[in-house]
């Protein structure tokens, strides 16, 4: 095997321990890459790092970035830091990973757009949804031709993180509130939804951008109306236009009366239609019979359970973290490192999914007017 890509991670969360364990134990990815450095402001996590033999504890982000023989670096600090690390490592001609979301200001996605294309290092966003198997499943439909030329997606990520703002991560309304970076921006700008849609209808290769935006946002959900996510709203809806007239619908939330957390794709083409509520759980393809419809006042057309037996016989399953997604994801920009390449979610593929959230959000912001969406590609 090659030389091993040496690594170093910023900021010490709940994901960013998924991804090394992804990362020194996946099939996939075990013996590629070598965990050499971290940095964390915590003190705390700090003292944690330097139990772990052969990590180096960097004082500074600048610190780490100066580590010997460095190759590339994991970048899972909150959001308002991502842009600016993502671009100083570029800078530094080193390949990065960037967590969700890539920026949350519109400057900043042309600087790593820059950087990346100055650099010719690899740059990968770490929508791991978009490397889901139904989400894959819909754009393998889509691009076969399976189901004909899309006409809309639909995706939605409804996740209650309450927890976020409560103090020790759990008690009732009147535990102390904490202050979170959630609450930076609105639901549409975080993730799991826009990404999937694009994905959904133009495949991992050529994600479908938007052109344009309509959006709405409420807080209804919140403690009588008053969210502790605030002031990002609580609950967002957006529909998004594209250039082939193809329409998608995205949802996301931050504080939903719901468990678990709902995690769905949908995409209709103009022969059939795939859709599966809750990923992980059986979905349903129909393929129409033309324009005939039954006796019953149907349209006439075959229906298939896609439970996740048929699913694997198509999209190959990969165990691991949120559906194999994390290993997909990883394992892509690993290969975009060894063979000098772009990797599939490179930055102005994220961009179209970055501008997409911070149009959806001025869109809601401004009463739900329609907001023009720059295409980045």
């Amino acid at each position: 095997m090659g030389n091993l890509i040496k690594i170093g991670i910023v900021g010490f969360g709940l994901h960013s321990i998924g991804l090394i364990a992804e990362i020194d134990n996946h099939p996939l990815l075990k013996g590629r890459s070598k965990l050499v450095g971290g940095f964390d402001p915590n003190p705390n996590v700090i003292e944690m790092l330097k139990k772990r033999k052969g990590i180096k504890t960097a004082e500074s982000y600048e610190d780490l970035l100066d580590i010997k023989d460095l190759d590339a670096i994991i970048i899972t600090s909150p959001p308002q830091y991502h842009a600016d690390q993502a671009v100083t490592a570029l800078e530094s001609n080193l390949h990065v990973f960037s967590e969700i979301p890539m920026a949350i200001r519109e400057e900043d996605i042309n600087r790593i757009i820059d950087a990346e294309d100055t650099s010719g290092k690899a740059y990968q966003l770490g929508e791991n949804y978009c490397f889901i198997p139904e989400v894959l499943y819909a754009a393998q439909l889509v691009s076969t031709g399976k189901i004909g030329e899309p006409v809309y997606a639909e995706s939605e990520y409804l996740h209650d993180v309450t927890y976020r703002w409560r103090d020790r991560g759990f008690g009732d309304v009147d535990t102390p509130r904490v202050d979170s970076w959630y609450q930076l921006f609105d639901p549409m700008m975080y993730a799991h939804s826009i990404g999937p849609a694009q994905v959904a209808l133009g495949g991992l290769k050529n994600p479908m951008p938007f052109i344009e935006v309509t959006s709405f946002a409420n807080n209804i959900g919140g403690y009588q109306g008053d969210p502790i996510c605030k002031p990002a709203k609580a609950f967002q809806v957006a529909l998004f236009r594209t250039e082939t007239t193809a329409i998608a619908k995205c949802a996301n939330a931050y504080i939903f009366a719901r468990e678990p957390t709902r995690i769905s794709i949908q995409v209709v083409g103009r022969h059939g239609t795939y859709e599966c509520y809750q990923v992980g759980k059986t979905g349903r393809l129909f393929i129409a019979d033309g324009h005939k419809i039954n006796k019953i006042q149907h349209r006439k057309g075959s229906t298939k359970q896609i439970d996740q037996k048929v699913l694997s016989s198509v999209i190959p399953h990969v165990e691991g973290l949120y559906y194999g997604g994390d290993a997909r994801l990883l394992d892509d920009w690993f290969q975009a490192i060894n063979k000098d390449k772009k990797s599939l979610i490179r930055a102005k593929i994220a961009a179209n999914f970055c501008m997409s959230g911070i149009q959806a959000s001025h869109s809601a912001r401004d009463g739900g007017k329609p907001k023009e969406i720059k295409n980045y590609l």
